[in-house]
């Protein structure tokens, strides 16, 4: 097993291991991991540094599935004694991961693009210290009307801006871009200086952020790989997409009161925009009584999303452009709610009392120091390359 149980011995069992590839999943879809873990091998990437993370519920369906898919292949399950949010989940593998210096994560719907390994490995071997390498993640829309939207909106993310920018090398340190789980590479070293996941973001979106922004705080390098590619085989839909939406809200919120200007700088997002153009909307709606042009305004969402998305709809069918402007308002509108209400609850609320405590007591980045998620690694390690 390339993973401990948990506690130190103070041996080192893969001293001579330099890479884990983890693949976490919850739900073990058949549609996509065994796709992964394929592409791994095809890459060349020896099955003793390949773990499955099993984050779900023990004893579940989804773990009973997961033990049929695995059962003939070269491949070590690592469970998590509970269920746990893909953070935490990181958090309790980076804890046991002896001897590897870094252990690059992958969701269980993204798909290693073929020369994706050595890239990887020329990342390990760059000898600044960085904490984080993060790549881009081309979307596939698999299968719901979410999947779509996500698609079509990710062709202006900032990831992919940093690909086709002019001029721009392989790798950019400390890039204007946040970073995606589903493809990081993590110094194990910094993730136990800092902790990967700290205790305010382990059942939260946006964990990764804040590790990222934490990193660079405390003098760490992070990267931007453009050739750390993998396919994001997304199947969400619209119901599932608003409830990721209302969480991302929540998470921006915390990283915004943590870091202020220097998470705006690589978020993209201005989630008051959508809220503005509702209201807007709202206004004309309720006074197309009196005034039945006003009604027009009520549109304006739709306008928006049509003026900033306009490269991307160009190519897209017509009902997915439909679609898109019906449903990419929406999403706007509850990562809008999901931000604002939650800002607002940190900065003049009490409730829940612990977690705004914990964030009014840190204040800045520099004082949210990392407190373990459990009992297997409380151990402080110097900066390494």
């Amino acid at each position: 097993m390339p993973v401990t149980d948990g506690e130190d011995d103070g041996a080192d069992t893969n001293a001579d291991r330099e890479l884990l590839v983890a693949v976490i999943t919850n739900t073990a879809p058949e549609s996509t991991l065994l796709r992964v873990l394929e592409a791994l091998w095809k890459e060349g990437t020896d099955p003793a540094d390949v773990v499955v993370l099993y984050t779900g519920e023990p004893g579940s369906a989804a773990d009973r599935t997961l033990d049929t898919l695995i059962r003939h292949r070269p491949v070590d399950v690592v469970r998590t004694p509970r269920a746990m949010r893909a953070g935490e989940g990181r958090q309790f593998l980076t804890d046991r991961a002896r001897g590897y210096r870094f252990v690059a994560f992958l969701d269980d719907d993204c798909v290693p693009l073929p020369g994706w390994l050595s890239s990887v490995r020329a990342a390990c071997a760059d000898p600044l210290p960085t904490a984080l390498f993060f790549g881009p993640r081309h979307p596939i829309a698999a299968g719901g009307a979410g999947s779509l939207v996500r698609a079509l909106e990710s062709r202006s993310s900032r990831k992919l801006a940093l690909i086709t920018g002019a001029d721009v090398p392989a790798a950019v340190v400390g890039p204007k871009a946040l970073s995606a789980a589903g493809n990081i590479i993590v110094n194990v070293a910094a993730a136990r200086e800092i902790g990967l996941t700290v205790p305010l973001f382990a059942r939260t979106a946006f964990e990764d952020v804040d590790f990222q922004l934490r990193a660079e705080a405390h003098g760490w390098a992070v990267q931007f790989h453009s050739h750390l590619e993998v396919e994001h085989h997304d199947e969400v839909g619209v119901i599932a997409l608003l409830r990721k939406s209302w969480h991302s809200g929540k998470g921006m919120a915390r990283c915004a009161v943590l870091y202020g200007a220097a998470f705006w700088e690589k978020c993209r997002w201005r989630p008051w925009r959508a809220l503005v153009s509702w209201a807007v909307a709202l206004v004309c709606l309720g006074t197309a009584a009196l005034f039945p042009w006003a009604a027009a305004g009520a549109l304006l969402p739709i306008v928006l999303n049509i003026f900033a998305h306009r490269r991307e709809l160009r190519s897209a069918p017509l009902p997915d452009r439909a679609l898109y402007l019906l449903v990419k308002p929406v999403r706007d509108l509850t990562i809008g709610l999901g931000f604002v209400l939650h800002y607002a609850a940190i900065r003049l609320m009490s409730w829940p009392p612990g977690e705004w405590a914990e964030m009014r007591r840190a204040g800045t980045t520099a004082a949210l120091r990392y407190a373990p998620l459990n009992k297997a690694e409380n151990a402080r390690t110097p900066h390494t390359g």
